[in-house]
C-alpha cells in the first residue's frame, strides 16, 4: 500500500508513537538498569517500546477501517503501558510520562471522551497486571531516570506543540485560499449572470434582462402612479447594409446605434437589443410626449449619421413605435405588443418616422 493512501491520522500516530516510545525506551532503560533487570525484562521493554509501534501501524494501515483501528490502537497503548508500569511498581516519573503522553494522543482526536477512555483502559491494564503479577509499590527512580523522563516528556510536548502550530498555520492558509477561491467564484458567477443578461455584440441589455426588468418597472410605476413608455426601434432596410457592405459593416452600425441609445437613456431608463436590428427602450416615469421627443431626436441623429467603416460610407434611418402604460396596456406583453404594432405602422407608412400606438397621426421624420 502506498504511503499516501494510508489515512493521515494513522501516519501521524505512527510517527508520534514511534518517537514517544523510543524516548520512553531510553528513559525506562535506565530504570531497568538501576533495578538490575534480567534479559526477559529487557526483551519485553524492547518489544513494547521499539517493535510494538510498527506492528500496530501495520495493523491499522491494512484494516478495512484504518481510522477506527487506530483509535483502538491508542486504547491498547494505554492498557499495555499501564500494565508495564504496574509490573515495575508504578515508578512515579515513568508512570507520569506515560500517562501524559497517552492522554495527549487520545484527547487530540477524541476530546474529553478520549481522556475518560484512556483512564479506563489504563486502569484495566494496571488491574490485570496486578492480578497476574502481583503489585509492589516502588515509586522511586534514580536522578538519571527522572531527568530522562522529564527530558523525554518535554521533547515530546515540544514536538506536539510544533505540529499543532504547523497545522494551525496550514489551516489559516487553507481558509485564506478558500476565501480567495470563493471570492473568485462569486465574481465569476456575477460576471456570468451579467453575461446572460447582456447582449454580446452591443453590451446592451438582452431579452432576458428585459423580461426581468419590465414587470418590475410596471409594478414600481403602478405603485408610484407614474407612466411608463416603451419605444421599439428598427433600422430601416438593414438588409441592404449587409448586402452592400457585408455583415461586419452591419454589426458596426448596430454597435454605433447601441452606443448612442445607451448614452441617450443613461440613468433614466434601459436600452435593450430586442433582436437582430431591433432595439427597445424602457422609460419609467416618462409619458408619451417626452418619449416622442426622445425618439424624434434619435431618429434625426441617425439620419444625419455619416459613418465610415473600412473606407465605406454607411448611412441609415430608423422607425420607432411607442406605447404607454397605462394608456395602451397594463401588462408587459401587451405593452411590448402595442409598441411593436406602432412600429409596424411606421414601417407601412414609409419608414423613417415615429408612430404612437393607436395614434392616427404619426410623426414623420425628415430625411435631412
Amino acid at each position: 500500500m502506498a504511503k499516501r493512501d494510508i489515512h493521515w491520522v494513522v501516519r501521524l500516530n505512527w510517527r508520534n508513537r514511534s518517537l514517544f516510545f523510543a524516548l520512553a525506551f531510553v528513559a525506562l532503560g535506565t530504570h531497568l538498569h538501576a533495578r538490575d533487570a534480567g534479559p526477559g525484562a529487557w526483551c519485553a521493554l524492547a518489544l513494547l517500546f521499539l517493535a510494538y509501534p510498527h506492528a500496530v501501524y501495520w495493523r491499522a494501515a491494512r484494516a478495512p477501517h484504518p481510522l477506527r483501528a487506530e483509535m483502538h490502537n491508542l486504547l491498547v497503548d494505554g492498557a499495555l503501558l499501564m500494565a508495564w508500569a504496574v509490573s515495575w511498581g508504578l515508578p512515579l516519573w515513568p508512570s507520569y510520562m506515560l500517562f501524559v503522553g497517552l492522554c495527549l494522543n487520545l484527547m487530540i482526536f477524541l476530546g474529553q471522551r478520549g481522556l475518560l477512555q484512556v483512564v479506563g483502559t489504563m486502569s484495566a491494564g494496571g488491574l490485570a497486571a496486578a492480578l497476574l503479577l502481583g503489585f509492589d509499590f516502588q515509586p522511586g527512580t534514580t536522578p538519571l531516570t527522572t531527568a530522562l523522563c522529564m527530558a523525554a516528556l518535554t521533547l515530546y510536548l515540544l514536538v506536539f506543540a510544533r505540529d499543532g502550530y504547523g497545522r494551525g498555520v496550514a489551516l489559516v492558509e487553507s481558509r485564506r485560499r478558500m476565501r480567495e477561491q470563493l471570492d473568485e467564484i462569486t465574481r465569476l458567477q456575477a460576471r456570468l449572470r451579467e453575461q446572460t443578461r447582456q447582449d454580446p455584440l452591443t453590451g446592451l441589455a438582452n431579452r432576458r434582462h428585459l423580461d426581468e426588468a419590465l414587470p418590475q418597472a410596471l409594478v414600481d410605476c403602478h405603485r408610484l402612479a407614474r407612466p411608463l413608455t416603451v419605444v421599439m426601434i428598427d433600422i430601416d432596410h438593414f438588409k441592404r447594409i449587409n448586402d452592400a457592405h457585408g455583415h461586419l459593416a452591419g454589426d458596426a452600425m448596430i454597435r454605433e446605434l447601441a452606443r448612442r441609445l445607451s448614452r441617450l437613456v443613461e440613468g433614466h431608463g434601459l436600452a435593450c437589443r430586442y433582436g437582430g436590428e431591433e432595439f427597445l427602450l424602457l422609460l419609467p416615469g416618462r409619458g408619451i410626449e417626452p418619449a416622442l421627443r426622445l425618439a424624434r431626436d434619435f431618429g434625426r441623429e441617425v439620419a444625419a449619421l455619416d459613418m465610415n467603416f473600412d473606407g465605406q460610407r454607411l448611412q441609415a434611418t430608423v422607425s420607432c413605435g411607442i406605447s404607454e402604460y397605462p394608456t395602451h396596456a397594463s401588462e408587459p406583453r401587451g405593452l411590448v405588443r402595442a409598441a411593436d404594432q406602432a412600429l409596424y405602422a411606421a414601417k407601412l407608412q414609409g419608414r423613417n418616422r415615429v408612430c404612437v400606438a393607436l395614434d392616427e397621426a404619426p410623426f414623420a421624420l425628415p430625411a435631412d
